[in-house]
């Protein structure tokens, strides 16, 4: 009885320590297998997060290239779309004004009655382009050495001043209109003087072209016997 109390007893001290083993065996491998788990999935993880991360930055970067690039050749599409059309004759491809280099002046149409003579002053682009005239050119009487006679031409604002695109051999007209001679004023208030030429001013110019005018006109400052109206498309 006591032999085999004591073999139970012997064999239960036995099984302890090995039970104890068991459990530290079991202890010691959790914590490795769970270190190891996690080392093991995180340097791939890290491995994965890296390379997603890098392939997200390269097709961002490759992205952000392909935008600017492109946003960069559509101003450049643009800057010479714009340069194009303003590389026409003047803003937005509009005709420049006409300079007075490009421009034959004349005097046409003349009718005398009535004390007044009417006529028209030409104007025709001898250039290679268009190009416009808007408003009222100015013009006065001239003596042989170039001295104005009298007063320049008033304006008659009756018609509205409208712009006029020449193409190139095209004329645009002024309608204008003078005292014949002394036409009725005394010679104190008219003092006739012999003119030789019309200076014409094109509208928005300051170039002087010359228009041959034979004639006697009032040079006093007060008998305003010339005026003129604005360009206008021949009628």
């Amino acid at each position: 009885m006591e032999r085999r109390l004591l073999m139970k007893v012997s064999t239960g001290a036995r099984v302890v320590p090995v039970l104890v083993l068991a459990m530290a065996a079991l202890a010691a491998c959790g914590p490795e297998t769970d270190k190891a788990g996690s080392s093991g999935s995180s340097p791939v993880a890290t491995a994965s997060d890296a390379s997603s991360s890098r392939g997200d930055s390269s097709a961002a970067s490759q992205g952000r290239a392909g935008g600017e690039e492109g946003s960069a050749d559509g101003a450049s599409r643009d800057r010479s779309g714009v340069q194009d059309t303003d590389s026409g004759s003047g803003r937005g491809g509009e005709p420049q004004r006409c300079a007075s280099g490009s421009l034959r002046v004349s005097v046409e149409n003349q009718e005398s009655g009535a004390g007044t003579t009417h006529f028209e002053l030409a104007f025709r682009n001898t250039g290679t382009a268009p190009c416009a005239l808007t408003g009222f050119p100015g013009v006065s009487f001239r003596g042989r050495d170039g001295a104005e006679i009298g007063n320049s031409a008033d304006r008659v604002e009756t018609t509205r001043a409208t712009t006029v695109t020449l193409i190139p051999n095209a004329r645009a007209v002024a309608d204008a209109q003078v005292l014949n001679g002394q036409a009725g004023l005394s010679d104190s208030d008219c003092r006739l003087k012999s003119v030789s030429f019309l200076g014409v001013f094109p509208p928005d110019s300051r170039d002087q072209i010359d228009v041959p005018w034979k004639a006697s006109e009032c040079s006093v400052r007060g008998a305003h016997g010339l005026k003129i109206g604005p360009v206008h498309p021949v009628r």
